[in-house]
């Protein structure tokens, strides 16, 4: 506090320990979501939180906790694809949402060439994110592989073979097929064709 009586600076946890009468681990427990909090000392902290204005510092809570509230998104494509095709912009914006929701920072990464794919692993090594999410991966890319062997967890959108070894979450593309095919012959339809990409 300043002489005059007003604060310098952000208000520390020390100070919303003081404000709410009760130590520093009970704030530090409280911000953190821990159930081993009785109710009145939840109560007291959170209007002092609320009355000093208290915003937790995220690094700090990073290093003492080993949490970044970082997932990276990797495309591996380049920014004239991501910026043209609908589908990346629509995942970017899906991700994006889901991880405010939560609170958690989004990376977005695009990668190359191997020179990039050594640079993000080195980053991933340096354990600067939670999780990662793969798009857009093709069959011989590596950077799924690397990430599991650092144990960060990692999610693809799609697979590489039948035999994916990394979680992931694909269309069902059979499924699809199916159901489009009962829909034109219940309409009626008896010529169907099917045009595909390469």
């Amino acid at each position: 506090m300043a002489a005059s009586g007003r604060r310098t600076g952000r208000p520390t946890l020390e100070e919303v320990a003081a404000r709410a009468g009760v130590g520093r681990g009970t704030v530090s427990r409280v911000i953190n979501g821990s159930p081993r909090v009785s109710e009145q000392a939840r109560t007291a902290v959170q209007r002092a939180v609320a009355e000093l204005g208290y915003v937790p510092n995220r690094a700090a809570r990073a290093l003492a906790g080993s949490r970044t509230d970082a997932v990276a998104l990797v495309i591996p494509e380049t920014e004239a694809r991501l910026f043209t095709e609908p589908y990346f912009l629509d995942i970017v914006r899906g991700v994006s949402g889901e991880l405010a929701e939560a609170d958690k920072q989004l990376l977005l990464t695009l990668i190359r060439d191997d020179k990039e794919r050594q640079r993000f692993e080195q980053y991933l090594a340096a354990q600067r994110v939670d999780g990662v999410l793969l798009v857009s991966v093709h069959r011989d890319d590596p950077l799924p592989d690397r990430v599991r062997m650092l144990g960060l967890p990692a999610v693809l959108n799609g697979r590489r073979s039948e035999a994916e070894p990394v979680a992931f979450v694909d269309s069902d593309n059979v499924g699809a097929g199916r159901s489009a095919v009962a829909h034109l012959a219940g309409r009626g339809r008896r010529r169907i064709a099917t045009v595909t990409g390469p």
